[in-house]
């Protein structure tokens, strides 16, 4: 969800943008884990191959996100969680780690991967795909 603030045109930008907007408003909390910002800079460089955003424009993402002052928090006592969720839903580490994160804090997992989402949905109610809202209804 947190690339689409920084990449034109993405499916669902309006809302990412708007769960932003609140964010900066003081009007809900966000988090993440700490690989979070690797990912941010990971999805930039790839899109920049891609074409999808000038080269330029990659740092000033970057620090723009840091500057949010996003609380990043610590896995380290999450790993045995996050490989429970990588057997169970046949999933990365890196998409176990922000379900075991949300898990642990006990808040709701707001995402836009597709995949994610649908083999989780069942079981997990505390995950909500990003087109479910207009980005008013977290809380």
């Amino acid at each position: 969800m947190v690339l689409k603030w920084y990449l034109p045109a993405e499916a669902y930008g309006d809302i990412a943008l708007t769960l932003l907007h609140r964010y900066i408003a003081d009007d809900v909390g966000l988090i993440g884990p700490s690989l979070l910002e690797y990912e941010i800079v990971n999805g930039l460089v790839i899109a920049r191959k891609r074409g999808r955003i000038e080269e330029e424009k990659i740092l000033a993402a970057i620090e723009g996100f840091l500057d949010l002052g996003i609380p990043l928090l610590d896995l380290s006592t999450l790993y045995g969680t996050v490989v429970h969720y990588c057997n169970v839903y046949h999933c990365s580490a890196y998409d176990a780690s922000y379900l075991a994160l949300a898990e642990r804090e006990g808040v709701m997992l707001i995402t836009a991967d597709e995949r994610l989402y649908n083999v989780v949905k069942k079981d997990l109610g505390w995950v909500k795909w990003l087109d479910d809202s207009d980005g008013s209804a977290v809380s």
